[in-house]
């Protein structure tokens, strides 16, 4: 495992022993998925991260537009290291009930979740 930060700020991240594909510089890619009902919001993230590179690796984005269809990418496809993952989606707790399920269904306590809405008046505390 290694991590970053320091005590206050400590990120892990999972072992390098994905097959994920290596970009044009050997470099093996974060893993990113991007959740919204919103094409709009896909379009910006995917606009302002394309050459983003963390530790001198590039981004991979995935995406769904549902919280069924996050689940899905999610069963299949345990090496995503960030979710980004809108709230409200096809009902106002879409996004809470797919991190409910990345944590205790899948029991996948490595992937950082980012919470995120438009609608903050529609999203539960």
């Amino acid at each position: 495992m290694e991590s970053l930060g320091t005590d206050d700020d400590l990120l892990d991240f999972a072992d390098e022993d994905s097959g994920a594909a290596e970009d044009s510089t050997g470099q093996r890619p974060w893993r990113v998925l991007v959740v919204d009902d919103d094409p709009n919001i896909h379009s910006v993230t995917t606009m302002l991260l394309t050459d983003f590179r963390y530790q001198s690796r590039p981004l991979e984005l995935l995406t769904a537009h549902s919280g069924r269809e996050a689940r899905e990418i999610m069963k299949n496809e345990p090496d995503i290291a960030l979710v980004l993952l809108d709230v409200v989606m096809e009902s106002d707790d879409a996004g809470l009930q797919t991190a409910r399920y990345i944590r205790e269904e899948l029991k996948n306590d490595k992937v950082r979740i980012v919470l995120r809405t438009g609608q903050p008046g529609s999203a539960p505390e």
